[in-house]
């Protein structure tokens, strides 16, 4: 049983062409959780919604209501990085929330605790799709806000250290690690969170073709059947 998360309605899309519908969506609450079969594998997905508060509301609502076995989740990101490359695919390996922290006399002071990590890649012992494949960690600024200014990119990069900034990341990785959910999240760079982001953003939006999705798609009609799950055994299946 697996979770997916994404932010960008293109992403579902290529995902739902790959697998079926199972019956209606679960409502809990305003969210609606996408119920999905891809080979042997039950797929719930939701949409993590505008800043990180909003994602883990979403995520809290899945996985409250259905107990899952692993995470994915997809999404672009604005870089902070002049390394990263729009449409460049990435693996997130640590999430920094910029706004959790106190100001001082001498400026803002992250807190110790907005840094979170995620675990060596969970799904890396599994047959990755080509596109998920060799790719390197990034740090991530997470937040509330959307991040379209050349000043507020280059403090973000200086108090952070991070490669990239999104408003999803922190509330879900907060969320899974509460649920104890091992959680893999893959990142495309949409815009440089620069004083041009909210234009390139849009541009990005309207020509993404859900490459992301697509893949996560594929990763998962190559994971093992559980064998746990009764659906495993065909024989099993039909006497139930």
């Amino acid at each position: 049983t697996i979770a997916l998360f994404y932010a960008l309605d293109k992403d579902f899309d290529a995902l739902k062409a790959e697998g079926e519908s199972v019956g209606q969506p679960l409502q809990v609450g305003t969210r609606n959780i996408a119920v999905l079969q891809i080979k042997t594998h039950k797929v719930y997905a939701v949409k993590m919604g505008s800043g990180a508060v909003e994602t883990a509301a979403s995520a809290q609502a899945l996985l409250t209501r259905v107990k899952c076995d692993m995470a994915f989740s997809v999404g672009p990101v604005g870089a902070l990085s002049d390394k990263l490359k729009i449409g460049s695919w990435h693996r997130v390996g640590e999430a920094v929330n910029y706004q959790k922290g106190s100001w001082t006399k001498s400026g803002f002071q992250l807190s110790p605790s907005s840094t979170s990590s995620l675990p060596t890649n969970s799904a890396e012992k599994f047959k990755l799709p080509e596109l998920f494949q060799r790719l390197d960690a990034i740090k991530v600024a997470s937040g509330e806000i959307f991040i379209a200014s050349d000043d507020y990119r280059s403090q973000l990069r200086e108090t952070t250290s991070a490669d990239a900034v999104d408003m999803n990341l922190f509330g879900l990785i907060a969320v899974c690690a509460d649920h104890r959910l091992a959680l893999t999240c893959w990142r495309i760079a949409s815009d440089k969170a620069d004083d041009n982001a909210s234009e390139d953003f849009r541009k990005f939006v309207s020509s993404y073709d859900g490459a992301g999705g697509k893949a996560t798609a594929e990763l998962i009609a190559n994971l093992p059947a559980n064998p746990n799950s009764p659906t495993s055994y065909p024989n099993l299946n039909r006497a139930l």
